[in-house]
Protein backbone atom coordinates (compact mmCIF):
# COMPACT_ATOMS: atom_id res chain seq x y z
CA UNK A 1 0.00 0.00 0.00
CA UNK A 2 2.56 2.39 1.00
CA UNK A 3 4.86 1.45 -2.27
CA UNK A 4 1.83 2.04 -4.40
CA UNK A 5 1.08 5.70 -2.84
CA UNK A 6 4.58 6.72 -3.03
CA UNK A 7 4.32 5.44 -7.16
CA UNK A 8 0.86 7.67 -7.21
CA UNK A 9 3.09 10.54 -5.90
CA UNK A 10 5.69 9.88 -8.41
CA UNK A 11 8.15 9.52 -5.98
CA UNK A 12 11.70 8.36 -7.40
CA UNK A 13 13.31 6.31 -4.66
CA UNK A 14 15.94 4.54 -6.94
CA UNK A 15 17.34 1.88 -4.76
CA UNK A 16 15.95 2.93 -1.39
CA UNK A 17 12.54 1.53 -0.09
CA UNK A 18 9.83 2.38 2.39
CA UNK A 19 9.92 1.09 5.76
CA UNK A 20 7.30 1.38 8.27
CA UNK A 21 9.15 2.30 11.50
CA UNK A 22 6.19 3.44 13.62
CA UNK A 23 3.08 2.27 14.92
CA UNK A 24 0.60 2.91 17.39
CA UNK A 25 -3.00 2.64 19.04
CA UNK A 26 -4.97 5.09 20.10
CA UNK A 27 -8.39 4.99 22.04
CA UNK A 28 -9.75 8.21 21.94
CA UNK A 29 -13.31 8.14 24.28
CA UNK A 30 -15.54 11.26 25.02
CA UNK A 31 -13.80 14.50 24.49
CA UNK A 32 -10.48 12.78 23.15
CA UNK A 33 -8.73 14.24 20.55
CA UNK A 34 -5.37 14.75 19.10
CA UNK A 35 -4.24 18.65 18.56
CA UNK A 36 -2.99 19.44 15.02
CA UNK A 37 0.40 17.77 13.84
CA UNK A 38 2.78 16.29 11.68
CA UNK A 39 4.95 13.79 11.75
CA UNK A 40 8.92 14.45 11.69
CA UNK A 41 11.22 12.16 10.10
CA UNK A 42 8.80 10.23 7.90
CA UNK A 43 7.50 10.50 4.46
CA UNK A 44 4.18 8.93 4.85
CA UNK A 45 1.83 8.74 7.63
CA UNK A 46 -1.60 6.90 8.20
CA UNK A 47 -3.81 5.53 10.04
CA UNK A 48 -6.17 2.29 9.63
CA UNK A 49 -9.64 2.20 11.91
CA UNK A 50 -11.12 -0.40 13.84
CA UNK A 51 -13.64 1.34 15.55
CA UNK A 52 -15.31 4.56 14.90
CA UNK A 53 -18.29 5.24 17.03
CA UNK A 54 -21.19 7.31 16.03
CA UNK A 55 -20.20 10.94 17.06
CA UNK A 56 -16.33 9.55 16.94
CA UNK A 57 -14.14 12.96 15.63
CA UNK A 58 -13.40 13.16 12.42
CA UNK A 59 -9.70 13.67 11.24
CA UNK A 60 -9.06 17.42 9.91
CA UNK A 61 -6.45 18.21 7.39
CA UNK A 62 -4.88 21.50 6.76
CA UNK A 63 -4.02 22.93 3.82
CA UNK A 64 -0.27 23.56 3.81
CA UNK A 65 -0.38 27.26 2.67
CA UNK A 66 -2.16 28.34 5.39
CA UNK A 67 0.79 30.36 7.13
CA UNK A 68 1.20 32.13 3.64
CA UNK A 69 -2.06 33.24 2.70
CA UNK A 70 -1.98 36.50 5.32
CA UNK A 71 -4.02 38.94 2.95
CA UNK A 72 -6.13 36.58 0.97
CA UNK A 73 -9.88 37.05 0.79
CA UNK A 74 -12.49 34.78 2.31
CA UNK A 75 -13.64 32.25 0.20
CA UNK A 76 -17.25 32.28 -0.88
CA UNK A 77 -19.59 29.75 1.29
CA UNK A 78 -20.45 27.94 -2.53
CA UNK A 79 -16.57 27.06 -2.70
CA UNK A 80 -16.00 23.33 -3.59
CA UNK A 81 -14.56 21.19 -1.21
CA UNK A 82 -10.85 21.01 -2.85
CA UNK A 83 -10.83 25.14 -2.49
CA UNK A 84 -11.61 24.83 1.25
CA UNK A 85 -8.69 25.93 3.76
CA UNK A 86 -9.58 22.40 5.98
CA UNK A 87 -10.60 19.08 4.65
CA UNK A 88 -12.81 16.48 7.13
CA UNK A 89 -13.17 12.93 6.96
CA UNK A 90 -15.45 10.56 8.97
CA UNK A 91 -14.29 7.82 8.70
CA UNK A 92 -15.56 4.48 8.89
CA UNK A 93 -14.60 1.25 10.34
CA UNK A 94 -11.77 -0.32 8.35
CA UNK A 95 -11.31 2.87 6.18
CA UNK A 96 -7.03 3.45 5.89
CA UNK A 97 -6.35 6.67 5.21
CA UNK A 98 -2.37 7.28 4.10
CA UNK A 99 -1.29 11.21 3.48
CA UNK A 100 2.21 12.51 3.65
CA UNK A 101 3.72 12.90 6.96
CA UNK A 102 4.00 16.88 6.64
CA UNK A 103 0.46 17.79 6.46
CA UNK A 104 -0.61 19.15 9.48
CA UNK A 105 -3.97 17.02 10.68
CA UNK A 106 -5.76 16.61 14.33
CA UNK A 107 -8.55 14.34 14.87
CA UNK A 108 -11.96 16.31 16.48
CA UNK A 109 -12.93 16.07 19.83
CA UNK A 110 -15.46 12.79 20.08
CA UNK A 111 -18.62 13.09 20.90
CA UNK A 112 -19.44 9.83 21.34
CA UNK A 113 -18.85 7.78 24.93
CA UNK A 114 -17.57 4.76 23.09
CA UNK A 115 -13.64 4.58 22.25
CA UNK A 116 -12.75 5.72 18.56
CA UNK A 117 -9.67 2.69 18.23
CA UNK A 118 -7.41 3.34 15.62
CA UNK A 119 -3.91 2.65 14.62
CA UNK A 120 -1.44 4.58 13.33
CA UNK A 121 1.59 4.28 11.26
CA UNK A 122 4.62 5.91 9.76
CA UNK A 123 7.29 4.96 7.01
CA UNK A 124 10.34 6.57 6.21
CA UNK A 125 12.69 6.38 3.49
CA UNK A 126 16.01 3.81 3.85
CA UNK A 127 19.01 2.62 2.19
Amino acid sequence: MAAAYAESLYWDLGTARLKCDSLWINILGEGGHHSGHIHPNSVISGTCYIAVPDGAGRIKFEDPRLPMMMAVPPLKADAPSVAQRFHYVTPKAGDVLVWESWLRHEVMPSQSEDALISISFNYSVVD
